[in-house]
């Protein structure tokens, strides 16, 4: 008998120490829907860090936004409910004010000059982030904002007169665009097709891959081909749920959601060239803005950087990232 005890006691003990010391499931709010090329590369991530883990790491992804918008989602991750979520910049902003400045209209021109300005900023960004009980896994693009409106629109003065969707919940966004003269209409995502349709609004701004998806040129024919802005965002996960992780095989996960989101960052720019044709097929116009129209839409962009100056993020930190620009363009 104690010769079985001792054998019975001997395999449990072996059993134990076979099984992993370490196993999480982790929760992943997100609202790109089902199926979209967010919805791949986030399955995508979530089998690459379940083999990086030897199967200890789970993710269980909730799409669509069923978990609710942004700020709930926020929310859930401070009280445990979530562990994880994808952001947009806009997301981002609402865990740290600061961020919002990463997608000011007009202050960057093109993705090579986001590239520069972000790897200058985000460090600081990633430790505002983190005072908040949040760790930054890794941070992404996702194209660029254009003008759509009813009737053409190349210079300023041509968007002053339509009233123009501007996101709801934002009260110093709208502001923004009223101190600089538009005649801003606040309005919901849900809501914009019906505006459309109805001469509520007659403009708004989207990248023109959302435009599409959505069929909100098939009434705003007009594309203003100027980049307003670009879209940032990232994968935010919880302080505590990263810092349970064993230590050794972050790095190996921060480099593997790295390479499938740059992957489908180039993906989205394939997908938005075949989108902007398909709506060239069906009566979409797109305007050039020569140089001097530039100069005026920039010119106008630092107006409405007032208000947020002093409200949303410092003048120092705005004066920084105007310094990296200047970096850039100096090289």
């Amino acid at each position: 008998m104690k010769h079985l005890r001792t054998t019975i006691l001997s395999v449990m003990v072996a059993a134990a120490m076979a099984a992993p010391l370490f196993s999480m499931t982790i929760k992943v709010g997100s609202i790109a829907p089902s199926g979209s090329p967010w919805d791949k590369a986030l399955k995508k991530i979530a089998a690459e860090w379940k083999a990086i883990s030897g199967g200890t790491i789970d993710m269980k992804i909730y799409p669509g936004g069923i978990v609710g918008n942004e700020p709930d989602m926020i929310r859930k991750m401070r009280i445990g409910q979530l562990h994880a979520a994808i952001f947009t910049g806009m997301g981002m902003s609402y865990i740290s004010p600061d961020v919002f400045s990463l997608s000011l209209p007009f202050l960057v021109r093109n993705d090579k000059e986001l590239d520069y300005i972000m790897k200058k900023s985000t460090p600081y960004f990633e430790k505002l982030i983190a005072k908040k009980g949040f760790s930054v896994v890794v941070w992404s693009k996702a194209g660029w904002i254009n003008f759509f409106s009813t009737k053409p629109v190349v210079y300023p003065r041509d968007l002053k007169p339509l009233k123009l969707s501007v996101a709801e919940g934002d009260a110093e966004l709208l502001q923004a665009w009223r101190v600089m003269g538009y005649n801003a209409i606040p309005l919901a995502t849900n809501d914009l097709m019906t505006a459309l349709q109805n001469g509520m609004v007659e403009a708004f701004y989207a990248p023109p891959l959302v435009a599409a998806s959505f069929q909100w040129f098939g009434i705003a024919k007009h594309m203003c081909g100027i980049q307003v802005a670009p879209l940032i965002g990232g994968i935010v996960i919880s302080k505590k749920t990263w810092d349970e992780i064993p230590a050794d095989i972050r790095p190996k996960l921060v480099k593997s959601a790295r390479q499938i989101v740059d992957g489908l960052f180039a993906e989205t720019n394939t997908l938005e060239k075949s989108a902007i044709d398909t709506m060239l097929k069906h009566g979409l116009q797109i305007h050039p803005v020569p140089a001097d129209g530039t100069k005026l839409w920039e010119k106008e962009a630092h107006k409405g950087w007032d208000a947020y100056v002093g409200k949303t993020f410092s003048k120092e930190l705005l004066e920084r990232l105007k310094g990296y620009v200047r970096e850039y363009r100096e090289k």
